[in-house]
């Protein structure tokens, strides 16, 4: 219809004539009232809303969009009989009562039908608003857009013809409604205003964008015109017929819509292109029912006609793919419509019946359709809200999706379209816990819009939330359903994503639950077809996280667990015990104790030999757990209520022979607590046997053990619960830790408090100081027990050997302390400095005379002279360097010792000389080498009052040791040991008098005679002849007289021994000796020459030509 018809060549003339018509009738009317064929209106051109309606974009639309507080449907258009409008809020340019003349009528009429086709010129590109015209349509009114103006006009009209009696509407609407019918009946209309939202709203200046909201506007008019006219009498088919026009017209758009959507943001996207059309669709759901109540039809059997018309012009074709996008587009769109009631709060909602929506129908043409992974995911998205919160569930719904999805239970519902993916393993969880966990969450959330999710978990949610929110009247019928697809040979059969599936539909089922004591049965044995011994490794381990999941639940909901349990040991021992297998059952141990209230519906039960072989055999961390959790279970059966003998005698009869093998075996931190909770759990007999038994028992591999141990044992007795241990006890455990560990060890620093509060330690008089500040805790100790001995011994002789015996105790097993391989370690060096701290400061309790199993005696044969080492056995590794660091002060110790009256003493001191001082040698460092010596004649000379006995009598053990010649030969070491003494002569300092005098008592004869005896050419003797050109070269020797007196007494003394045997051999010594020092030499010849006199005398041969020619060799050398 051209929109040119509708002019008029005279409506000048006849505008002028109608004002004038009609100020005269205002005239006439103030005289007296006139009779207007529209008296009934007349009576209410007052009346009406002070504002008219509209739509008004606000942009796309989302699922969250309000509705606008000045719409149709807040105006009360959603009403039977709506409101009417004020005339003078109308945009025409006529007065209130000339919008009552006919002639008036038919001139808006026909500017609304050039409106209308303007509008769709526009759209089309044919014509454009001329410049001028937009400026006068913009002055008109309240501004705005041009077009907006142009919808207006036709938008003002529809609400003046609701003014107006039936029959006179209908002498303008039908024309109306067959013009814009005709124009959206085109192919392409919809297709240009399906974008046609804007987010400046009625400022927009696109003709689309107005046309479409005024298409909006026009329609719900027409069909509240429509409707006041069916009730008047008009054809009741009209009504009807352009309803469904209208709702064909709604999913065009809709449909347009959702083309331009990718399947993954259908979930949470809007079907609305924007909030007016939403409003729109809302206005039709509200009076549909009012409108056509008396028909037996509803809003939603006339969206599901039009969407059957909308699928067999826009979809057509049988393929999948055309029915599959169909159902998603209709999925979509039902579920937007069913959630337009959220947006206006009603009192009381009555939530459509589950028929309304066609669900089950629907998705079984769906499902017939072969959708794919991702297409399910979709469609049960828009599924789930229908059937959980905007509607009735319908228990079909649930049947046919699992009459779908058990045939794919081995699938893993991979979206991705590879078929390399199918036998991937699904997402499962770490343990039965972290399962339980999951879909506890999982069935906790009201919405699960998260396409990450299979089809199948979505249907395990959905099911689980339509039984949990209980609205489901055939649960058994959907039970039975479901069970009745399980038998055993079919659960054999299934895979790693099978049983992962079977899984999650058991604990949604059970979840969804509060009462599931029946269930639970049912579900458990089910799960228990599936044998262990029948299914291979990585299945095992699934379904073993299954049982344990079950198990959890029956601990939540306090079910008896006894038969359980036992069945899933007897599978878990069909396997021996398969550690993979094991480990799903300890790591849910803690969970399942944690919900225990009284330990007495089988828990105990859990502790038995499988859970040994597991700890046997499973890595530290792993054991760790399980520590951790036996501790945690002690710590619970202190409760009152958690008394349960059963438990207790589990946890001795399996746990406790367990931890007896692994505190010593073990590293675990863990060990030392648990066996300190057995203790307490113990009666006081057992328990102190208990202790004493771990304390004294092996050593464990854990070197902090016995420490930490104690230390829970007497943080555990600070309330009074246990017997404390014996002060020897607990001294013990602090000085092995001293030993094995050291004083700022976390263990020791705890344990030191409860060591200085006690009795025995008190009575040392240990000064703080001496323990504190970076010193040795245990020279201490050692040092403050060794002087009270020595203050007792005076006093009360009796009362050593008591302090004897503590110390012993003290040091009990210390030669268990250390394991061979550890010894040889930088571990080793500390407790060879234990060793020879106790033998140092407490000689006297250490050593007891004819007792082989005092410390003394343990520490030579143990350690310092052991078996090996005096058959010549070098010893491996540093063992030379520790004792070479421990020597002088091993030497002191066993020289505070009867040393020469004692024969044991005298013969350890001597071998202790003889085996060791050859391995000394490990470094080119001579001074190093000799440094033991050194430092013990150092130490002794100024402790001793006895003039540095010690190092005499160990020097001459040296000398006599390693110097002794045989067959002119000297032994392997000499040369070492003349280094020694030549670094202890070199080191002397010059005032030292009494260090160089006792050196010289224990060497220097065995020198001399070295020099006699040893063959001219043997390396050894240049040695010695050099050690004497150091010591006439050394300051103390120039300087102090008794130095040089000592040793021409040893000059004169050896001629008296060995002239007369050994003339030559001394003479030689001699000359060699006067070549080095002649004034040494020179004042013992007339000595010699008397002492060869005397020779010759013995001989009885006269003068002895041999002697003559040495005296006269040795003074020419004193006088050349």
């Amino acid at each position: 219809m051209d929109y040119d018809l509708f002019q008029s060549d005279d409506e000048e003339d006849i505008l002028t004539a109608f004002n004038q018509v009609t100020q005269q009738l205002k005239q006439d009317a103030l005289n007296a009232p006139m009779a207007i064929d529209d008296g009934d209106e007349e009576e209410d051109l007052d009346d009406g809303l002070d504002w008219l309606p509209e739509f008004c974009c606000s942009g796309r639309d989302t699922q969250k969009t309000p509705l606008p507080a000045e719409g149709f449907l807040r105006s009360g258009y959603a009403e039977v009989k709506p409101p009417q409008c004020r005339l003078e809020n109308l945009c025409f340019d006529f007065a209130e009562g000339q919008l009552t003349v006919a002639a008036v009528r038919n001139y808006l009429h026909g500017e609304a039908c050039k409106s209308v086709q303007k509008l769709f010129a526009a759209v089309a590109g044919q014509q454009q608003l001329a410049p001028t015209q937009a400026l006068l349509s913009s002055s008109m009114g309240s501004g705005g857009s041009g077009w907006f103006r142009v919808r207006q006009q036709v938008t003002h009209f529809y609400h003046l013809l609701l003014r107006l009696r039936p029959e006179d509407q209908r002498l303008f609407h039908e024309d109306l409604r067959l013009l814009l019918n005709n124009q959206l009946d085109t192919e392409e209309a919809w297709k240009v205003l399906y974008f046609a939202e804007h987010s400046k709203g009625n400022e927009c200046q696109a003709p689309a964008y107005h046309l479409y909201h005024g298409i909006l506007e026009w329609r719900f008019l027409d069909l509240l015109l429509l409707a006041a006219g069916e009730g008047e009498g008009e054809d009741q088919g009209s009504l009807l017929g352009q309803l469904e026009r209208t709702l064909d017209d709604l999913i065009v758009c809709a449909g347009h819509h959702y083309r331009s959507r990718h399947r993954p943001e259908l979930i949470h996207t809007s079907p609305f292109v924007c909030r007016c059309t939403k409003e729109l669709w809302l206005l039709l759901q509200r009076l549909v029912p009012l409108w056509l109540g008396e028909r037996d039809l509803d809003f939603w059997l006339l969206f599901h006609k039009a969407m059957l018309r909308h699928r067999f012009k826009y979809f057509p074709g049988e393929t999948n793919a055309v029915s599959l996008a169909f159902h998603e587009f209709y999925a979509w769109l039902r579920l937007g419509l069913a959630r337009l009631d959220e947006l206006q709060p009603q009192q009381e909602i009555m939530l459509p019946s589950s028929g309304s929506f066609q669900t089950a129908s629907l998705l079984k043409q769906f499902l017939a359709s072969q959708p794919d992974e991702q297409q399910r995911r979709v469609y049960f998205s828009l599924l789930a809200p229908l059937q959980l919160q905007l509607g009735q569930p319908d228990v079909d719904v649930l049947c046919q999706l699992w009459e779908y999805l058990h045939r794919s239970l081995n699938c893993n519902f991979s979206a991705g379209g590879g078929s390399e993916q199918l036998d991937q393993l699904p997402l499962t969880c770490h343990s039965g816990a972290a399962y339980v966990e999951r879909y506890t969450r999982l069935l906790a959330r009201t919405q699960l819009e998260d396409l990450n999710l299979s089809s199948f978990t979505t249907y395990a949610w959905l099911l689980g939330r339509t039984l949990k929110l209980g609205r489901s009247n055939q649960r058994q019928k959907l039970l039975g359903r479901i069970f009745s697809k399980f038998s055993a040979a079919k659960l054999l059969a299934l895979n790693e994503p099978g049983i992962h599936h079977v899984i999650e539909l058991f604990l949604c089922l059970l979840l969804s639950q509060e009462d599931i004591a029946e269930l639970a049965v049912k579900l458990r044995e089910m799960l228990l077809c599936l044998a262990l011994d029948k299914l291979p490794p990585v299945r095992r381990v699934l379904v073993a996280k299954g049982h344990m999941a079950l198990l959890l639940l029956h601990a939540q909901h306090r079910l008896a667990m006894e038969d359980y349990v036992g069945k899933l040991l007897g599978q878990l021992g069909a396997i021996r015990n398969d550690v993979e297998v094991g480990a799903v059952y300890a790591g849910s141990l803690q969970a399942i104790f944690d919900l225990a209230d009284d330990f007495g519906r089988g828990e105990d039960l859990l502790l038995g030999p499988w859970l040994t072989h597991y700890v046997e055999r499973s890595g530290q961390a792993s054991q760790d757990r399980v520590w951790q959790t036996l501790h945690a279970l002690i710590l619970r059966l202190g409760e009152p209520r958690a008394s349960s003998s059963g438990m207790a005698e589990a946890l001795q009869q399996h746990i406790l022979p367990l931890l007896r093998t692994q505190y010593v075996s073990g590293h675990s931190s863990w060990l030392p607590k648990l066996a300190a909770k057995f203790v307490g759990i113990l009666d006081k007999e057992k328990g102190d046997k208990l202790l004493m038994g771990f304390l004294q028992g092996p050593e464990p591999i854990n070197l902090a053990a016995s420490a930490q141990l104690m230390l829970q044992v007497l943080e555990d007795n600070a309330g009074g619960s246990l017997r404390r241990p014996s002060n020897a006890t607990i001294l013990q455990v602090w000085v092995k830790s001293l030993v094995l560990l050291n004083a700022q060890h976390e263990t020791v620093l705890a344990l030191m408090p409860h060591v200085t509060q006690l009795e025995e330690f008190r009575q040392l008089a240990i000064d703080p100081s001496a323990l504190e500040g970076g010193r040795e805790p245990l020279c201490g100790f050692f040092g403050a027990l060794g002087r009270r001995a020595q203050q007792e011994e005076t006093a009360a002789p009796h009362v050593r050997m008591q302090l004897s015996h503590k110390l012993h105790a003290y040091v009990h097993h210390f030669e268990l302390w250390l394991s061979p391989e550890r010894l040889r370690s930088e571990l080793g060096s500390r407790f060879f400095s234990f060793l020879a701290i106790v033998i140092y400061n407490c000689p006297s309790l250490a050593y007891v005379r004819s007792k082989p199993s005092c410390f003394f005696h343990l520490a030579m044969v143990r350690f310092l002279l052991t078996t090996q080492l005096q058959a010549g056995v070098p010893p491996e590794g540093r063992l030379p360097q520790m004792v070479h660091k421990i020597f002088p002060v091993l030497l002191q110790g066993i020289g505070r010792l009867p040393y020469r009256t004692d024969a044991y003493v005298g013969k350890t001191l001597e071998q202790l000389v003889q085996h060791w001082t050859p391995h000394f040698g490990f470094s080119p460092n001579a001074k190093l080498v000799a440094r033991p010596y050194a430092t013990l004649l150092q130490a002794d000379v100024e402790a001793s009052s006895d003039g540095g006995a010690l190092t005499q009598f160990v020097l001459q053990l040296l000398v006599s040791q390693f110097l002794v010649v045989q067959r002119r030969k000297a032994g392997q070491q000499a040369g070492l040991v003349i280094g020694i003494l030549q670094q202890l002569i070199e080191g002397i300092p010059v005032e030292q008098e009494q260090q160089l005098i006792t050196v010289l008592r224990g060497v220097h004869v065995p020198l001399l005679e070295h020099v006699m005896f040893v063959d001219e050419l043997d390396y050894s003797r240049n040695q010695v002849l050099g050690l004497y050109r150091v010591l006439v070269q050394h300051g103390g020797f120039k300087r102090h007289p008794a130095v040089r007196d000592m040793c021409s007494s040893h000059l004169r003394s050896l001629a008296e021994k060995h002239l007369a045997h050994c003339t030559y051999f001394y003479f030689q010594m001699l000359i060699q000796l006067a070549g080095i020092q002649p004034d040494l030499v020179a004042p013992l010849l007339p000595f010699v020459r008397e002492q060869a006199q005397q020779v010759e005398l013995k001989r009885g041969a006269g003068e002895d030509v041999g002697i003559r020619k040495c005296l006269q060799r040795l003074q020419r050398v004193l006088m050349g």
